[in-house]
């Protein structure tokens, strides 16, 4: 005979034990542990949101270097264009006044050309120069511009190792009598000096999103010593703040091939100071088109086509000393008046304070430091925190630990999850038991009779 042992119900035995957890003090202890469990969760959804979107963190140190690379230095001649030569193509002082344009003889002038005649070249600019006490330390290079003309760009061919004086830029640059009698510019006749890492060459048209370059002007006659400053950045690239790390890529450049296209598009053609495959403006409708378009985008374009470079240096200009029409002659110990042709150079010193591993009208520019400021964004998230911030707040809420959250997972396994797998794996069990069960009882009861009824003839026939 088989005997049916009822089990208790795993559904009971839960409501029985939350029933409990509400009653009395039981009920306390509940709410708090409900809270701080919430606070947790809330806790580790942040931390896990910082993991998705890890937080930019800006970090300032200082580096001494044991190499130094100069800065490039653009200087743009002021007025920027030959009176004179302009003169001979019936234009004005500057191609920016379009209505000069309507009696140009498209047909048979080559606009590059005249480009090229009415613009300065190096021996119009430059009186000497020279970096690293050499001439040939220094790599000269044109910018053929629209605003400011024809400029001239001085870049570093080597490093220095030692910061002083003597290392540096030296520059003289030139004017001419008539430059002081026919300038039309709303500047004084001088120099545009521009000073900037030499990844990010000069371009006159306006970069938002980069650019960094430093400018100072310089009038004529002047003497001018500037010590310069640089800051290093070294940015992360992100969706909302992207930028570059190419080797060959430059915001500037991209900056001006954007606005070139745009004016290009506007009006058809292109002019002799863009890079474009489209050809020159052939009448004066469509040159008038291509001045307008450029002037109303080199400045106010907002291009958003072209993120930043990722690691970048800014050069600040401090002008330390500006002479004007007078020098200091060390052989008579005396200040001299300029007279002549020296009155008309420009020469700037120029003291470089601060650089990495890099460097600006005589033009002097030197280091005086072997220090460079750097401005580092890092992330300020990790796996390593994040372990830390949820190890804190489950320890200090919960009170748990690792060996702790075994035991309770253990636990909540054998009181609430294995009760319920039990449970359906043994329902058939218990169906098969009760059915022999219930035979076995049946033939018990059959054979009873049996007996009572022969136990009962034997008596009866005794008496």
């Amino acid at each position: 005979m088989t005997v049916e042992t009822k089990e208790p119900d795993p559904k009971c035995m839960v409501r029985k034990k939350l029933a409990e957890c509400i009653k009395g003090p039981n009920l306390i202890k509940t709410l708090i542990i409900i809270v701080c469990v919430g606070v947790v969760v809330q806790q580790i959804t942040t931390c896990i949101r910082k993991l998705i979107d890890k937080p930019i963190t800006t970090y300032t140190h200082f580096d001494f270097n044991k190499t130094l690379l100069y800065p490039s230095v653009t200087f743009c001649r002021e007025p920027p264009y030959k009176f004179d030569k302009m003169q001979e193509y019936g234009l004005y002082g500057h191609p920016r006044f379009t209505s000069a344009w309507r009696d140009f003889d498209f047909e048979n002038i080559d606009l590059d050309e005249m480009w090229g005649n009415i613009t300065y070249d190096e021996k119009d600019m430059f009186v000497q120069y020279g970096f690293n006490a050499s001439r040939d330390n220094v790599d000269l290079k044109a910018t053929i511009g629209f605003i400011n003309g024809r400029c001239y760009t001085m870049s570093p061919k080597i490093r220095t190792q030692h910061a002083t004086k003597q290392l540096g830029y030296a520059v003289t640059l030139q004017h001419t009598a008539e430059d002081l009698e026919t300038t039309t510019s709303v500047f004084p006749p001088g120099y545009h000096v521009f000073i900037h890492y030499w990844k990010e060459p000069y371009t006159e048209v306006t970069v938002y999103n980069g650019g960094m370059v430093e400018s100072l002007y310089v009038n004529v006659g002047e003497t001018l010593d500037v010590k310069l400053k640089v800051d290093q950045y070294q940015m992360i690239n992100s969706d909302d703040d992207p930028c570059i790390e190419h080797h060959n890529y430059s915001a500037n450049e991209c900056t001006t091939k954007y606005v070139w296209d745009r004016s290009v598009e506007a009006a058809g053609c292109s002019g002799p100071w863009m890079e474009s495959d489209v050809p020159r403006c052939r009448n004066y409708t469509s040159m008038r088109n291509l001045i307008t378009a450029y002037m109303n985008t080199h400045e106010s374009h907002h291009s958003s086509e072209c993120p930043r470079i990722c690691s970048s240096y800014l050069y600040n200009g401090f002008v330390t000393d500006r002479q004007k029409f007078y020098s200091w002659d060390s052989t008579a110990t005396e200040w001299c008046i300029k007279t002549g042709p020296a009155a008309l150079q420009t020469h700037v010193r120029a003291c470089v304070q601060d650089s990495y591993k890099t460097g600006s009208n005589l033009l002097f520019i030197y280091f005086n430091s072997m220090m460079v400021s750097v401005y580092e964004e890092r992330f300020n998230y990790d796996w390593n925190i994040f372990v830390a911030d949820l190890g804190g707040s489950v320890g200090f809420l919960l009170g748990l630990s690792v060996i702790g959250l075994m035991k309770m997972f253990g636990k909540t396994w054998r009181m609430f999850i294995q009760p319920f797998l039990r449970s359906d794996k043994d329902s058939g069990r218990k169906h098969s038991e009760t059915s022999i069960a219930t035979i076995d009882v049946k033939n018990l009861d059959q054979n009873y009779f049996d007996k009572c009824n022969g136990w009962c003839d034997k008596i009866s026939g005794s008496k």
